[in-house]
């Protein structure tokens, strides 16, 4: 069967997406159910005349949310009439911001929050979504809310009151929340594509440092809006862990921040400062948590100081970044410039724009923008790993040429094609000694592929020397005056495969070579006390060992010391006098891996 065209396969996938539209569209068009739809509408807003008591009296009417004078730990309260005729599951539902609420019908206290709890850092009742449930028993009878707060900047204020059943409180936070949701979604899917991200590619390399801070600080970020959203508030269970998690994060973000920022640095200098600021917002953590657990300061109140000395801050490193950029002109300090521009303006419009300050943490608008935020900063972080990612792709390019090269110079075209030709002047002739010169050849030519193949690997030295007989089988057809000696008395150890052959090859080449093709090569294997010895012997015209290790090749004399070294620990000896010859002794000591032998 012939492949499929993408084109082809998308155009099957749009068939089958709007075949099941299509269906289920029918499916709902053709049955009737008797299931009623359930009105999650009315619930309705009950923020309208609410009497304040003061002096023992109520006499003064306010419309909700409000912030009344009150003194910290003074008792506030605000009644109002419930509706005539409630339901089964009616009940109201209201936020509060560090107080302690009590809420009671006529006399009756149908619901307490924060007086017989403390939680042992905040010192004070953390904000939470109260939800009160009532009965039809108490229609038309006087709701009272009575709210105290150590915390003087939240004692008197009063959010808004809803009332309904608590499907129709539920979706209107759904309702009232619904951009600032989508904001959180947004930011799980970022989180969650940087780790799949990191994942792939941590399998290939190391990824970046500053990716991780990145991952990090996106990962803080997301819980510190989450931990502090109204909607989790409607669901989670304790309200005390959750908004110690939410300030904790409100001190921690700082720190990592800046680690993240701190590798965009170009100078020594500038490290300094941010390791300044670091230090600082470390020393901030420590401190203000230490004072929250023997209490001698209310997290509440910090949480603001905390904020003024992190806006200051931020707004010191914006500057510093773009300052850097305009002295260094870095591409990844551009992209960090306007990213901390832009956010540092969204948190100035955000000081004018943020309706109810008192009691929203953190706005819809402050949200959204912390969000484009971070994905601006992941511009930064993109250009990083796509760098990271163009480097490995040049280094396996640099690779793959530079094995190339291996491969070309160890499978010794020069030698082979020489080796061909002349066994082709032997086939013309009708030389009696063509089949043994093709029997070594292919001998030859096979290890050397192998030797590609298997550039690391270790092989017992009776190999090796089946290599070397091959190529001085070879030789010698080629010089038939050079005499081969093969004195082989150990062989049960291992060597790296094509190792010593090259050195064969050189005794031949430059010492056989340039005295005439005349002289006599010697190839010994021999135990010692303490290892192995190898020895190759030419009696050929020798050279200057000073000048054994210049040449740079995958077989040159410099590289072969350094595989033996690497792999089996052994020892490179040269002796050579001019006209005399050269001897070579390779000591190889015993070892697991030269002792191996067979078992490699």
């Amino acid at each position: 069967m012939k492949n499929m065209k993408w084109s082809q396969l998308n155009i099957i996938l749009g068939i089958i997406v709007i075949s099941a539209v299509l269906i289920a569209v029918y499916t709902g068009i053709a049955s009737h159910s008797e299931k009623k739809k359930l009105d999650l509408k009315d619930a309705v807003p009950l923020s309208a005349s609410w009497i304040i008591k003061s002096d023992g009296a109520y006499d003064q009417a306010v419309n909700l949310p409000c912030h009344l004078e009150a003194n910290p730990g003074q008792e506030i309260e605000i009644s109002q009439y419930l509706p005539e005729t409630i339901s089964e599951d009616y009940g109201i539902a209201f936020y509060s911001i560090y107080n302690r609420v009590c809420v009671m019908v006529e006399d009756e206290v149908v619901y307490r929050y924060g007086y017989d709890e403390k939680d042992p850092i905040l010192h004070v009742p953390a904000p939470n979504w109260n939800v009160v449930s009532l009965s039809p028993r108490h229609a038309g009878k006087k709701l009272t809310i009575i709210q105290s707060s150590d915390y003087g900047k939240y004692a008197g204020l009063f959010m808004e009151v809803q009332g309904g059943g608590r499907s129709a409180l539920l979706y209107q936070q759904w309702m009232h929340q619904g951009m600032s949701l989508i904001s959180i979604l947004v930011l799980i899917f970022l989180v969650l594509g940087l780790c799949l991200i990191a994942a792939l590619l941590r399998i290939h390399r190391k990824l970046d440092f500053r990716f991780w801070y990145y991952l990090i600080l996106s990962i803080l970020t997301m819980g510190y809006i989450i931990t502090g959203h109204p909607l989790f508030m409607v669901y989670n269970t304790n309200e005390y862990v959750v908004w110690t998690l939410h300030l904790m994060l409100r001190m921690i973000i700082p720190v990592v921040y800046l680690l993240f920022i701190r590798g965009f640095m170009p100078k020594r200098r500038l490290i300094q400062i941010v390791d300044t600021g670091i230090f600082l917002a470390s020393l901030i953590y420590i401190v203000i948590t230490i004072l929250q657990i023997i209490g001698l300061v209310r997290l509440p109140v910090t949480y603001d100081a905390v904020g003024i000395l992190y806006e200051i801050g931020y707004t010191a490193i914006t500057v510093l970044v773009i300052m850097a950029y305009i002295k260094y002109r870095k591409n990844d300090l551009l992209l960090l410039s306007i990213a901390n521009g832009i956010y540092l303006t969204a948190g100035i419009v955000n000081q004018f724009i943020k309706p109810n300050h008192l009691y929203q943490q953190m706005g819809t608008y402050f949200e959204i923008c912390t969000v484009v935020y971070l994905f601006l900063l992941l511009g930064c972080v993109l250009q990083i790993v796509l760098a990271q990612v163009n480097d490995r792709m040049e280094a396996i390019e640099n690779e793959y040429h530079s094995q190339r090269e291996i491969a070309v110079t160890m499978l010794n075209p020069n030698f082979l094609f020489s080796s061909l030709n002349t066994l082709l002047t032997m086939t013309k002739e009708g030389s009696r000694l063509s089949a043994k010169m093709v029997f070594a050849f292919s001998k030859y030519l096979r290890y050397n592929l192998n030797s590609i193949r298997e550039t690391s690997a270790l092989i017992p030295f009776e190999e090796e020397l089946g290599h070397i007989t091959s190529y001085l089988s070879i030789q010698q057809l080629k010089m038939p005056e050079m005499k081969v000696i093969i004195e082989d008395k150990m062989h049960d150890f291992v060597v790296p495969i094509r190792s010593i052959e090259p050195i064969v090859e050189n005794a031949v080449k430059y010492g056989i070579g340039k005295n005439d093709e005349r002289g006599q090569i010697i190839v010994r294997s021999y135990e010692r006390r303490d290892g192995y010895a190898i020895q190759i012997v030419d009696d050929g015209k020798g050279f200057d060992t000073d000048m054994l290790y210049i040449k740079d090749t995958p077989t040159s004399m410099k590289n072969i010391r350094a595989r033996l070294e690497d792999t089996i620990h052994a020892e490179l000896e040269v002796n050579s006098r001019e006209n005399k010859g050269t001897i070579i002794t390779i000591h190889i000591p015993k070892s697991k891996k030269s002792a191996a032998g067979q078992n490699q």
